[in-house]
């Protein structure tokens, strides 16, 4: 098996200079890493990451925290998270760092997950898929040392040498998409969201209010449940009753979407019935019925921007980094016929 001295031979440098290149130091040259690349290549050279680990106290694994959610399903069946993991992975995977995931269904849950990460796993690189006020579990990481962490979200604390943020402009987004409905005829247009502690939902509220009294209609929210599905029923019936000339849903995201769309058939409606524009332009769009008009956000890049600033030396004091989003239209938002 071939060793860093093996490498640094056949590189033609010394082994402390190939162990440089091979962690991407600012101190060798391209040429000269781009040599030791060639070495290790040539002579099938994997890194000893355990041992190298043992020795520093640190580890070659980036940790990837979920939000709390009240079933895992809720996550894993959520195309955004999926996309945004694997634009985490690629980034990890080049610069040869693995990723470890945790979740909980309650915050004591997920910090206790964390904590075994940070301790016991020596990971001292974190990446939060959500961003909310006050979150307990954030408020334990900012805190531990040596520890540097991206938030994908609303940059709602300042940044610092060790936190940076990476998000969508969701208040322009969610405007976006009100205008969006307003300029295919609807007037009578409803937000519908999970739960508006969470600060994307908040944002995409905002913007579609914004969007509303641009022109003097009015706002409304609808809050369904992640888990409850025959309480959905039920509040959406009483929604409906209350506001019988509703003709538009801005859902919060895709997910929301299908679950309007499931709705309306339960309660005996039909989903062409209303317009519905969704967020994510996740791949379960395309296969709803009427196939989803949807905001992309562009999930994927959202990750590899969250992992490439979390491996490169950070800046301090530096702004967001925004990532822009587009709207792709389908079947479920038409013209509205007069």
């Amino acid at each position: 098996m071939a060793t860093i001295k093996d490498v640094a031979k056949l590189a033609g440098v010394s082994a402390s200079t190939a162990s440089r290149a091979l962690h991407d130091s600012s101190m060798i040259s391209e040429a000269t890493k781009e040599r030791v690349r060639q070495a290790m290549a040539e002579l099938d050279y994997s890194p000893n990451y355990s041992a190298r680990n043992l020795v520093n106290r640190q580890t070659n694994t980036v940790g990837i925290v979920l939000p709390v959610r009240e079933s895992q399903d809720s996550l894993g069946n959520n195309p955004f998270f999926m996309q945004i993991i694997q634009g985490i992975s690629s980034i990890c995977s080049e610069n040869n760092y693995m990723v470890s995931l945790a979740s909980g269904r309650s915050n004591e849950e997920l910090k206790k997950n964390i904590e075994t990460l940070i301790r016991s796993g020596n990971i001292r690189k974190i990446i939060f898929l959500y961003s909310k006020k006050g979150d307990p579990v954030f408020q334990y990481v900012k805190k531990q040392q040596n520890v540097t962490c991206v938030v994908v979200g609303e940059a709602y604390e300042k940044s610092g040498s060790n936190i940076r943020y990476v998000d969508n402009n969701n208040i322009q987004a969610g405007q976006d998409a009100g205008d969006f409905l307003i300029a295919k005829g609807y007037r009578e247009i409803v937000f519908a969201s999970t739960d508006m502690a969470e600060l994307v939902q908040a944002q995409r509220y905002q913007g579609y209010c914004q969007s509303l009294s641009a022109l003097g209609l009015k706002e409304e929210n609808l809050t369904l449940s992640r888990v409850d599905a025959q309480g959905n029923i039920r509040r959406l019936q009483k929604f409906l009753a209350a506001y019988p000339n509703v003709q538009a849903f801005v859902a919060c995201d895709d997910i929301m979407a299908i679950r309007l769309q499931r709705l309306f058939k339960e309660t005996d409606r039909s989903a062409a019935g209303y317009a519905i524009i969704g967020f994510n332009n996740s791949w379960v769009a395309e296969i709803a019925s009427p196939a989803l008009t949807s905001v992309n956000i562009f999930p994927y890049e959202l990750g590899e921007k969250a992992a490439n600033l979390l491996l490169k030396p950070l800046k301090k004091e530096t702004e967001p980094v925004i990532i822009p989003h587009q709207i792709v239209e389908r079947e479920s938002t038409p013209i509205r016929a007069e």
